[in-house]
């Protein structure tokens, strides 16, 4: 049996607070490395900043490896969504879709962030090629696991940064 290849992954959480004042903090690319393991910042690179079809730069880091990926927004709905496709290795377009997505609930709402990936962009299909047999098997396996581990943890650092 073959290692599946695409993702859709989420992790949410519960925010005691507004939709808006939620998304106010989630859009913000230039303090994503206040909550992200992986993503050191951002830093917007054309077009009106947290607009959809605006271009940013998404810096990231994970042990010795860094790297940066050029991304566009494309849905930019306060109070409700902001998504952005990421442009760098992406075979398509809409290979790689990042969102966080907000839904009233209660007495504030839920943040959820969401990864959608159709299949591996060549830089991680260069990753895995590099690595030795038993590693290369489970390698999109590990790298979703890591990713959802990481988004929960910076929809819950995001909730923490809003709450305070």
């Amino acid at each position: 049996m073959s290692e599946p290849t695409s993702y859709d992954l989420h992790a949410s959480t519960h925010v005691s607070a507004t939709p808006d004042e939620v998304y106010r903090v989630a859009s913000d690319i230039t303090r994503m490395g206040e909550w992200s393991p992986e993503c050191t910042g951002g830093e917007w690179a054309s077009g009106e900043p947290g607009t959809a079809g605006a271009t940013f730069k998404g810096h990231n880091r994970h042990r010795d490896d860094v790297w940066t990926t050029e991304c566009e927004v494309t849905a930019a709905e306060p109070g409700r969504r902001f998504a952005w496709a990421v442009r760098s290795y992406q075979p398509t377009p809409d290979n790689s879709v990042w969102s966080f997505e907000i839904e009233p609930d209660g007495d504030g709402c839920t943040l959820t962030q969401r990864f959608q990936m159709k299949q591996p962009p060549s830089r991680l299909a260069s990753i895995k090629e590099s690595l030795p047999a038993d590693r290369a098997a489970t390698f999109y396996e590990f790298r979703r696991s890591r990713l959802q581990q990481a988004m929960q943890q910076t929809v819950d650092a995001i909730r923490d940064a809003v709450q305070r």
